[in-house]
């Protein structure tokens, strides 16, 4: 038996596949998902959504949204997403390290507010090339 995932953006349909397993960056923490999982609504955070497809682990970042599941099946609403994309990966380290930077020297609560969800974005990105490495 297995899971059909369908997750979409503001823009349209970004995955509509059938997966053997899906690990959700939810408010709690990483949330998997195999075939029986019990019905669940919950909110997401920024982070990796991995769908395993054939022994593989597929990754895009989310920029937060819902997911909701029952009779195996897997509906994700996300507000943005990214795709990765292995030849990023330098550039990525610059970039996470600029934003360390900004979030030192922030001085009001919407430039720290800022840099905390660029760092989480960031942070992200890097996590994500673990999974395209492996």
């Amino acid at each position: 038996m297995s899971l059909n995932i369908r997750v979409i953006a503001p823009d349209g349909l970004i995955w509509d596949t059938t997966t053997d397993e899906v690990v959700l960056p939810s408010l709690t923490g990483q949330l998997g998902i195999l075939t029986g999982h019990a019905p669940l609504i919950t909110a997401l955070e920024i982070g990796i959504l991995r769908i395993k497809v054939n022994s593989s682990w597929t990754p895009i970042i989310v920029l937060g949204g819902f997911a909701v599941i029952k009779n195996d099946e897997v509906i994700v609403l996300i507000s943005g997403f990214e795709e990765i994309i292995k030849k990023r990966l330098r550039s990525n380290e610059r970039v996470f390290n600029s934003i360390n930077k900004n979030l030192a020297v922030a001085k009001t609560t919407k430039e720290k507010i800022d840099a905390s969800q660029d760092i989480k974005i960031a942070s992200s990105r890097l996590q994500a090339f673990k999974f395209l490495e492996s």
